[in-house]
């Protein structure tokens, strides 16, 4: 494996209670040659303290503090100031394995890619596995049907990415989008790179483990920009086929049955009439289409049961929220006693 320097992005928001789990995993890397860059994105609870004295910790450590201007424009700052040949992004609620860059890095040099992605990551709702399937290389065609069918993770974290290859591509996330920015950027970089490997390590941990916040409510303003999201990376599709375009569509049905579910989930349709019968009517009108793409049998499911009853769906979610975080809860008391 070439020594190349790493840059590890950690965009910092209000999470005091996270961030220091998330930096020392970071730092605990089995791969020396990295850099951590923390971006402090105007933080007010405490969390941009916490990151200077973690950088006072270890010298791998840098902070740059700026004013609150979203998650978007902390991790350009962070593309900006980095010095590492490669990059890869850490939320700061979120912590990884000891090997996550080496596994990432390997894998991405094994196969000569500007970028590699592992598809095994934890979640709230999923456990992963120590070493599973084989490692692949997918074309961009391959790579861009599977993102938008949900078959990569859609965040930025789980991946790594050539720097010289985001600067020649002149990719960088969209600062307009509040949410989606992670997908667009990764569709980007999926039609952009010549090839890209992909492996099924577990090295990622997507933690939303607080037993309090089981999220109902509605933000229409999050949601209108997450829509407008998907028009972005529709209006970035430079490989257009038919393939293509058909798992955009999933795209597109995924993204309104998400904001529908909410919108149920909250109680909203009253207060919110047009985007709940906009949402309903594109959740019902191309849910059958799932059927025709290449999405896992549990979205399939899914799909016919949108189809069919779509109410359901989003208390199935909250349910299974629900018994995750009393799971979680149980645990920290029985730890504590």
């Amino acid at each position: 494996m070439k020594y190349d320097k790493v840059s590890i992005i950690i965009p910092v928001f209000n999470v005091v209670n996270y961030i220091e789990h998330c930096v020392t995993s970071a730092c605990a890397q089995t791969y020396g040659n990295i850099e951590i860059i923390l971006v402090d994105d105007g933080s007010s609870d405490g969390s941009g303290q916490k990151c200077d004295e973690l950088a006072e910790q270890d010298a791998r450590v840098r902070v740059i503090h700026k004013g609150n201007h979203g998650v978007s424009a902390a991790r350009n700052t962070g593309i900006e100031a980095a010095l590492g040949q490669w990059i890869c992004f850490i939320d700061g609620d979120d912590y990884v394995a000891s090997d996550y860059v080496e596994y990432l890095l390997g894998l991405a040099q094994t196969f000569n890619a500007p970028t590699a992605v592992t598809l095994d990551v934890i979640t709230p709702w999923k456990k992963g596995n120590q070493a599973t399937g084989k490692n692949l290389l997918y074309t961009p065609e391959q790579a861009t049907i599977a993102m938008l069918c949900y078959r990569f993770p859609i965040g930025v974290y789980s991946k790594i990415f050539r720097k010289d290859f985001l600067d020649a591509n002149k990719i960088r996330f969209f600062e307009d989008l509040i949410i989606g920015e992670g997908f667009n950027f990764n569709c980007l970089v999926m039609q952009k790179a010549e090839k890209i490997a992909v492996g099924s390590h577990t090295v990622y941990y997507y933690r939303k483990d607080n037993p309090n916040s089981v999220t109902t409510k509605f933000d229409a303003q999050k949601w209108e920009n997450g829509l407008h999201a998907i028009n972005v990376i529709r209006e970035n599709l430079s490989l257009e086929n038919k393939k293509i375009m058909r798992a955009f569509l999933y795209t597109y049905w995924r993204t309104h049955t998400d904001a529908y579910d909410l919108i149920i989930l909250s109680h909203s349709e009253c207060k919110y009439r047009d985007m709940y019968e906009k949402t309903l009517s594109v959740t019902r009108k191309y849910a059958l289409h799932s059927l025709s793409v290449p999405v896992s049998t549990q979205n399939k499911i899914r799909a016919i049961i949108m189809f069919i009853y779509p109410k359901i769906i989003p208390y199935l979610m909250l349910r299974r929220r629900r018994k995750h975080n009393a799971e979680v809860s149980t645990q920290g008391n029985d730890g504590a006693r």
